[in-house]
């Protein structure tokens, strides 16, 4: 009897403690930040090293990248790449990191993390895309794309691309390279964004397709075969068929899209809206805004985490920087936990070697980790 009425108490205090939200979201997870991980000035970028298992932090202020053991959360190695790192990107033919900073792109030994090669990468290259279909690292910088052989680290091709490029996606479907073109972003103009298909095989420019105002985002939807592009200025993202090239849909979200993500769990695209702090939840089979998340200030980007199937994005509080990171839970698409960040949260990653969450806090200097362990389930 006493140990009923203690089982009593016990269930009693947490459904009082736990949100309805969190309650009724069928598997439950605890979400906590466990550690904060000291990196270098202004990380912008995290991205994840299959090779070894560890995470890579492009630190912009202080020209180096942090690497942080999966097993002990802990920085190993800090690699001095020049000024400004802005983007990373991971090659499965030679199996090193690639890293961009203002002035060129540097190749790393994922065995040594040491730089093995720098490579010339023209006027202020910003983007990294590597295409498994021919196993070259695309570069994006100012007004040009770059296609560099990963066995003899070497450009081999150039494009031009007026207006940007801004953001690269590689499409699996057809084996090629999207790229977002933006006339507003260098012009004084009012006018649509492009996106520009790349032959994997030529590397020549095979289609220019019109899209909305303000392309700033790319993402390739498994579930359909298409390519979502979000449109910042026009508040709405633009649906190309792999197939045709052609923009099947053009679906109305909230206010500055500037992030999107699929979910294995549903196969719903997410998107992140900045300025409305929403989500628009996108069914993949009617290309229809089905569901809208609240999650409030200013928001940056997000990550699915096949561990417990949860959406994690990262947000601003418009009215001191600080950061916080609000999970969605994809089954009931409400918000089960937010969870306190550092300040200017920038980019989020899930790392598979130990199942966490890593956050940039671009003006903390520092790395959050999120530690997702799962909890009785709910009925």
């Amino acid at each position: 009897m006493t140990d009923r009425i203690i089982t009593y108490f016990i269930v009693l205090l947490i459904s009082i403690t736990l949100s309805p939200a969190f309650l009724n979201s069928g598997v439950a997870w605890a979400q906590s930040t466990s550690q904060t991980i000291k990196v270098g000035e202004s990380p912008q970028i995290i991205k994840y090293n299959p090779s070894n298992g560890d995470i890579y932090v492009a630190n912009f202020g202080s020209g180096d990248i942090s690497v942080i053991d999966s097993d002990t959360n802990k920085v190993i190695s800090t690699i001095q790449v020049g000024s400004s790192p802005n983007a990373l990107e991971y090659s499965v033919s030679n199996g090193d990191m690639y890293a961009s900073n203002l002035d060129q792109v540097l190749a790393i030994d994922s065995n040594t993390n040491k730089v093995i090669q720098n490579i010339d990468a023209g006027d202020s290259p910003q983007f990294l895309k590597y295409n498994p279909s021919n196993g070259e690292v695309y570069v994006g910088n100012l007004g040009q794309i770059l296609a560099i052989d990963s066995n003899t680290n070497k450009v081999i091709h150039t494009l031009h691309i007026p207006h940007g490029p801004i953001f690269l996606e590689y499409n699996p479907s057809n084996g090629d390279i999207y790229v977002a073109s933006d006339p507003n972003s260098d012009s004084d103009t009012d006018v649509n964004g492009k996106v520009v298909v790349i032959d994997n095989a030529t590397n020549k420019i095979i289609h220019t397709i019109s899209v909305g105002k303000g392309p700033s985002f790319l993402e390739y939807n498994p579930s359909n075969g298409d390519i979502y592009v979000a449109n910042s200025e026009s508040g709405d993202i633009s649906v190309i068929d792999s197939d045709t090239n052609k923009v099947i849909s053009t679906i109305q979200v909230g206010s500055s899209p500037n992030a999107l993500e699929y979910s294995v769990s549903n196969g719903d695209i997410y998107v992140a809206n900045s300025e409305s702090g929403d989500i628009s939840v996108i069914d993949s089979d009617t290309n229809k805004v089905i569901n809208t998340v609240e999650t409030g200030d200013n928001l940056q980007n997000l990550v699915y985490n096949p561990s417990n199937g949860d959406i994690y994005v990262t947000s601003i509080s418009n009215s001191d920087g600080s950061g916080k990171v609000v999970v969605i839970n994809s089954d009931t698409n409400k918000v089960i936990s937010t969870i306190d960040v550092g300040d200017d949260p920038q980019d989020i990653k899930y790392n598979p070697s130990n199942g966490d969450i890593y956050v940039a806090n671009e003006n903390s200097n520092n790395v959050s980790l999120i530690i997702t362990t799962e909890t009785n389930s709910t009925s």
